[in-house]
C-alpha cells in the first residue's frame, strides 16, 4: 500500500485534499479514541504519519512519485447498452441512408420542375377608408414565463420522485423551512428522532411520512440543508440528474462529473471515499459515498454534505 492508498486520495490529489485526508484519519486512530486495539491505532497512525510528512511536502512528494512510475490510466467510460423494445422491426442503417438518399432526390426533382408564380398584382383600394395609409401597430409583447426551480427541472416532484439534484429532492430545496417544505413539495415530513436526543434540537433528522426508508434529510434551526439517499436492494433507487444511480461503479461519477473534490471515509478502509461535486458558486452540492468500489450514499444540498455524522 502506497503513501496515497494509506490517506485514501488519489494520485493527482491537491495539497487541501491531502491535507482533509490526513486530519480525518487521525481523528478516526487517535489512540484516545479508537474502538479497536490500542496497538492497531498506534500502528496506522504511524503510517498516517510516514506518509503524510512525504506528502506534504512538494520536493519529496515529487520525488516519491518518481519511484512509483507513471499513474495508472483513468478508469474506461461506462455505458449503458439498452435493448431494443422490438428487434424484429429494426431497420438496418444501410436501408435509412438509401431512403434517405431517395426523399432527397424527389425533393430536389420537385423542386426544380414546380411551376413558375404569377406576376404579382397591387391591391386596388375599393374605399377611401381603404386607401388610407395605415400607421404602424403596436408589437405585442409576451409575459415572462416563471424561470423554473433546479428541482422543477428535474421533472418530477413528490414521494414518487427518485431524481436528486444539488439544490434537492421531489420539490423540497435545500435553504427552505420544513413548513415551507411541506407547502411545496405536498409531503409531509417529521423528526425521526436519530440525534432528537443527542442535542438541543438545532440540528434534527427528519423522514418523509410514508416515504421511502432509505431516504433522510438534515434539518438545522428548522430549515433543511441535505437530503440523503442510501443504496438498498429492498428500497428505490434513486439517481441523479446526470444519471448517476446508486450502485453505479465509481467510474460512472467520474464520468458524469468533473473536478471532484476527494475525502476520506473515517469510517471505513482506502480506498472507500467521497466525491463531492458543486455548482458554480459552491453553495449547492452532491456528495457521493463510495464504497466497495460503488456508489452506496448520494448528499445533496448546501455544504452541510461535508459533514461526517448529523452536524459534526
Amino acid at each position: 500500500m502506497n503513501y496515497y492508498e494509506i490517506l485514501g486520495v488519489d494520485r493527482g490529489a491537491e495539497q487541501e485534499v491531502i491535507d482533509a485526508a490526513f486530519r480525518a484519519m487521525m481523528r478516526r486512530y487517535h489512540p484516545d479514541t479508537f474502538a479497536g486495539p490500542k496497538a492497531e491505532a498506534e500502528r496506522r497512525a504511524k503510517q498516517l504519519n510516514e506518509a503524510y510528512a512525504v506528502l506534504r511536502n512538494p520536493e519529496r512528494r515529487r520525488a516519491y512519485d518518481e519511484t512509483l512510475g507513471p499513474a495508472a490510466p483513468p478508469p474506461p467510460p461506462v455505458y449503458e447498452t439498452l435493448p431494443n423494445p422490438d428487434a424484429r422491426r429494426a431497420v438496418p442503417r444501410a436501408a435509412l441512408a438509401l431512403g434517405a438518399a431517395a426523399a432527397v432526390a424527389a425533393l430536389a426533382f420537385i423542386y426544380l420542375n414546380r411551376p413558375s408564380a404569377p406576376d404579382p398584382v397591387a391591391p386596388v383600394a375599393t374605399t377611401e377608408a381603404a386607401a388610407l395609409p395605415v400607421g404602424p401597430q403596436p408589437t405585442p409583447t409576451a409575459e415572462p414565463s416563471p424561470t423554473p426551480t433546479p428541482t422543477a427541472l428535474a421533472g418530477c416532484s413528490g414521494m414518487d420522485c427518485r431524481v436528486m439534484t444539488p439544490f434537492g429532492w421531489g420539490g423540497i430545496e435545500a435553504g427552505v423551512t420544513t413548513d415551507s417544505a411541506q407547502a411545496a413539495s405536498g409531503m409531509k415530513i417529521r423528526d425521526d428522532g436519530q440525534y432528537t436526543d443527542e442535542g438541543d434540537g438545532s440540528c434534527l433528522a427528519f423522514e418523509v411520512i410514508g416515504g421511502p426508508k432509505n431516504l433522510q434529510m438534515l434539518v438545522e434551526s428548522g430549515v433543511v440543508t441535505t437530503v440523503e439517499a442510501a443504496f438498498d436492494p429492498a428500497a428505490p433507487v434513486f439517481m441523479t440528474d446526470r444519471g448517476v444511480r446508486l450502485g453505479d461503479p465509481e467510474a460512472a461519477v467520474r464520468k458524469a462529473y468533473k473536478g471532484l473534490k476527494q475525502l476520506p471515509d473515517i469510517y471505513s478502509e482506502p480506498p472507500d471515499k467521497k466525491l463531492f461535486h458543486y455548482e458554480p458558486g459552491g453553495e449547492r452540492g452532491i456528495k457521493f459515498s463510495i464504497n466497495g468500489g460503488k456508489v452506496t450514499g448520494m448528499s445533496v444540498g448546501s455544504r452541510s454534505i461535508e459533514y461526517v455524522e448529523g452536524c459534526l
